[in-house]
């Protein structure tokens, strides 16, 4: 599992010491890789909306979720179907 953020160094490296206590964060000052996914910023509800994708080893999206507030996400349950499937 990656996490990557797309601001500055200082700031992606406050949210991690804040919220990312077992996983590293990638940063992405340039934020290429979120124009590359089309995620979404809407400045009346936080700021960018939260994308989550499933990318299976040859680099294929086999599952993509854009959000579409801060607090929808998918449920997990979904999200394992998926990873199960990936190996079938």
């Amino acid at each position: 599992m990656y996490a990557i953020l797309p601001d500055d160094f200082k700031n992606a490296k406050n949210f991690e010491s804040n919220f990312a206590k077992k996983y590293p964060i990638f940063y992405d000052h340039k934020k290429k890789v979120n124009k590359m996914l089309k995620q979404e910023v809407k400045p009346l509800k936080l700021g960018r909306m939260p994308a989550l994708l499933i990318i299976d080893k040859q680099g294929i999206i086999r599952y993509a979720y854009y959000s579409d507030s801060m607090d929808d996400i998918p449920e997990n349950e979904d999200l394992f179907e998926v990873l199960e499937n990936l190996n079938n």
